[in-house]
């Protein structure tokens, strides 16, 4: 027998649907599906967002082995002499190829010169911010040594500048980035002797020119790691041994950082006195020249390298591994994004999830450039946990044990003052019996130039311009900069909502399609909605159960609850208008509608079921 409170529910439920009008568009539609984030607002322009994981997932081992074997087919790209470097054959081909890579991988945003005598290939990714900024640059040569084919001598090298050319010109940067492929390190045959020609004129020449660098990250021989070695020592990362701390040692340890808590973490840094190839890459004369962050990759399996600068490096080399390439590339390209992505005013804050299995430990490196307190809180969901935090020297500095924790909020781990710079290292272990899924969060002040300012407040550009705002539309002069919006114009894209509404609704300003987009589905284009002064993102603002779009067309107010009222005085509120299909401001004559006619089967059912019950209740009496 069925209960009566179950039929209750059952009148309630079916009433509902009968009543709830069909329409083919939603009347909830989830923004959670049309976010738009600061990294995706104006095109890609990169500001207090990181998109270290997105430069991750867009790099692909098959890519980078497609390239490297493209790059080398044609065989070794020796050149004897500087005359050698345009006669027809592999060096030339591979500058072609160099240069149409370039060009198409960015969709032609990098614009491609030939600098010196030994045809070098420059490509520069120009930042949106105005003036003489710092720059980034990526290097790799790509002539090889006579009789070797070039795969990881230095294809890889290429490979991996190319793919992160194309990823890195997917966003809109900054700063300049440079992408140069140099030639000439082998002029003089296999011998470690002075060679470095390409190198030597594109440094004189960026010293002309008085580019200063941020950091200038060299890709070499990369494809054969230390058989012996442990995992994160599979690629060296060369930096200045004597220099400034700031000037060659944190952004090798900033690779490493990357390369540890977003990938596999390969890197090793190493300073200039212990690394084999410091005299001898093309990093060198840059860094003679005075270029801060100078740092080299290269292989840490060199001296073992059956196949070094040999016949047999080549692209299909069963002892290469094109994954250190991927993850070379990637690190470089999270490096720079680390730092382009900060945010004027704010610490850095950095938030990682993710899943320990029991005993089982995780490290994340935190880079420290300046005296400052690490703070640190997380949340995790079952058992016991234990935390600890060493200074670049491997010293504890700090200890959390907890026997069980809030699953719903974080808990505080740590704030401890530290001002030794260098790398250290917050250790979470997983000390109970389950799998347990973390949420970490943890934040710190930098300096990474080291010139006595924090990163905070400081930016590439007048700091002045956040407090000004030309065309008085509410954001400021650099945020503007930041949009790639314009400082003189209130509506940007001419799409007819002006800049400050697009951001706060979350709309790119500098895209004027999204004024005829309707994003809630009430068939009120966002531009209307703007003029009317209604939510983009509800198909009812005024919540009285009739969608803004049907209000407008027939004259009601949008923004007022006037569902009980009746202009026509038909003895229909709007609401039922609404719900019968008819014209609110039009009295029609008393047809049985299909509203109607719901209503009355459903009044039906309810008598049938309503009789039915008390039958029941007289039965069990």
């Amino acid at each position: 027998m069925v209960k009566p409170l179950k039929r209750l529910w059952f009148v309630i439920i079916f009433s509902f649907l009968l009543l709830v009008p069909i329409s083919e568009n939603p009347t909830i539609r989830d923004r959670s599906i049309l976010k738009v984030t600061k990294a995706e607002v104006a095109s890609g322009h990169v500001y207090g967002e990181l998109v270290i994981e997105e430069i991750y997932e867009e790099i692909a081992i098959s890519k980078i082995r497609s390239i490297v074997q493209r790059f080398t087919e044609n065989g070794s790209r020796y050149i004897s002499a500087v005359f050698d470097a345009d006669i027809e054959g592999p060096n030339k081909y591979a500058r072609n190829y160099i240069i149409g890579q370039l060009d198409g991988l960015s969709g032609g945003k990098i614009e491609i010169e030939i600098i010196g005598s030994y045809y070098n290939v420059v490509g520069k990714l120009p930042g949106y911010l105005p003036g003489n900024n710092p720059v980034f640059i990526v290097t790799a040569h790509y002539d090889s040594p006579d009789g070797c084919p070039g795969a990881n001598c230095n294809g890889a090298g290429i490979a991996a500048m190319l793919v992160l050319a194309e990823v890195m010109s997917k966003f809109k940067w900054p700063l300049d980035i440079y992408f140069v492929a140099l030639n000439g390190l082998h002029p003089h045959g296999r011998e470690m002797v002075d060679y470095l020609e390409g190198s030597r004129e594109v440094s004189t020449e960026f010293e002309h020119r008085g580019i200063e660098t941020l950091a200038l990250f060299n890709i070499d021989t990369i494809l054969y790691p230390d058989p012996d070695a442990p995992n994160d020592e599979k690629v060296l990362m060369g930096y200045d041994g004597i220099g400034d701390y700031s000037r060659g040692q944190y952004w090798a340890e900033l690779t490493r950082t990357i390369s540890n808590n977003y990938g596999s973490n390969y890197i090793s840094p190493v300073p200039s006195f212990l690394f084999p190839l410091w005299g001898i890459s093309d990093h060198y004369p840059f860094y003679i020249r005075g270029f801060s962050g100078t740092i080299c990759a290269f292989e840490s399996g060199w001296a073992v390298d059956p196949s070094y600068h040999s016949g047999n490096d080549v692209y299909f080399n069963v002892l290469f591994n094109y994954d250190i390439c991927r993850e070379v590339a990637a690190a470089i390209g999270g490096s720079m994004a680390y730092v382009m992505g900060r945010t004027y005013g704010e610490r850095r804050e950095f938030n990682f999830s993710f899943i320990i299995q029991h005993g089982w430990t995780e490290k994340i490196y935190i880079p420290i450039t300046v005296a400052t307190n690490i703070e640190v809180t997380c949340r995790w969901f079952v058992g016991p946990a234990s935390f600890s935090i060493t200074d670049p020297f491997d010293q504890v500095i700090g200890v959390a044990e907890f026997d069980h924790a809030s699953a719903w909020e974080h808990t505080n781990l740590f704030n401890i003052s530290v001002s030794n710079r260098g790398l250290y290292t917050l250790i979470l272990n997983n000390t109970g019996n389950d799998v347990v899924g973390f949420e970490l969060c943890y934040s710190y002040d930098s300096d990474i130039d080291h010139n006595g300012i924090l990163d905070s407040k400081e930016f590439w550009i007048d700091t002045r311009l956040f407090g000004t705002d030309s065309d008085s539309d509410g954001i400021s002069t650099a945020d503007e900069l930041f949009l790639g919006t314009d400082d003189n114009n209130i509506d940007s894209d001419s799409d007819s909502m002006d800049d400050k509404y697009e951001i706060d609704n979350g709309f790119d300003p500098t895209d004027p399609s999204d004024g005829a987009a309707d994003y809630d589905g009430d068939s009120l284009s966002n531009a209307e909605e703007y003029i009317l002064g209604l939510n983009p993102w509800s198909v009812d603002t005024d919540f009285d159960l009739m969608p803004d779009g049907w209000e407008h067309e027939y004259g009601l107010n949008p923004l007022a609850n006037d569902a009980d009222q009746d202009p026509d005085e038909d003895g229909k509120t709007n609401i039922e208008e609404f719900l019968a299909g008819s014209n609110p401001f039009l009295a029609e004559p008393e047809v049985l509608s299909i509203p109607t006619f719901s209503i009355a089967i459903v009044a039906i059912v309810s008598v049938i079921i309503v009789i039915g019950w008390w039958k029941d209740q007289e039965f069990e009496l």
